[in-house]
């Protein structure tokens, strides 16, 4: 695999979800002018080319809204370097099989500084060759969490080195979040906008420099 690395590796049992969206974005003729001017500032000022998220998730403002606002605290906003954050929600968009979450996280990672090679790292799990012993145990975290729903001495010893009690409840926040999200996306079926498959599609380890 050398070019379009990132396009072609999938988890085992490929991505979840419905054969086709359950439920469609919104037509642009169906948001109201003020919901459409903050989907608009949204992107605009967001860290994703989400709108397939937005005008799907709008069907349900009244709870979407608040939700969009806390994670927003947690990514781009949270204590935690933008490094781990991502490190975080891509290994929960993998775990999850959320080929839309992972696909987000895949261009907001790149951007923010990720290789193509850490985001393959991600998908390996934590004892992969080249993890630092923090940036393993978030990827363990997140893999304990998942997995039985809470993480365990060992991982929590680990981190407590490089966390304080703060960043330890965002870091948990932050994975359930992401869970919480990926669990709408791959039950809904939205879809990854063209632009950011076409990211994954061309992103390759020989292009790294």
């Amino acid at each position: 695999m050398t070019n379009g690395v990132l396009n072609e590796v999938t988890p085992e049992g490929g991505w979840n979800g419905p054969a086709k969206p359950r439920l469609q974005p919104l037509e642009l003729n169906e948001i109201s002018m003020p919901k459409r001017i903050l989907m608009e500032v949204m992107v605009s000022v967001g860290t994703a080319n989400c709108t397939n998220l937005y005008r799907t998730m709008f069907r349900n403002f009244r709870l979407y809204f608040p939700f969009a606002r806390l994670n927003a605290k947690m990514m781009p906003g949270g204590e935690l370097t933008r490094r781990q954050t991502e490190i975080a929600v891509l290994r929960v968009g993998w775990k999850t099989r959320s080929r839309y979450e992972w696909g987000q996280h895949v261009d907001i990672g790149l951007r923010i500084g990720l290789t193509a090679s850490d985001i393959l790292r991600i998908s390996q799990g934590p004892d992969a060759a080249g993890w630092d012993e923090c940036e393993g145990a978030i990827v363990r975290a997140v893999d304990e969490l998942l997995d039985s729903n809470v993480i365990s001495d060992a991982t929590w010893q680990v981190l407590g080195r490089y966390f304080n009690a703060r960043l330890m409840i965002e870091l948990i926040l932050l994975i359930g979040s992401y869970t919480a999200l990926a669990g709408a996306l791959n039950s809904v079926g939205v879809e990854l906008e063209d632009e950011v498959a076409e990211i994954m599609a061309r992103t390759s380890i020989q292009g790294e420099r």
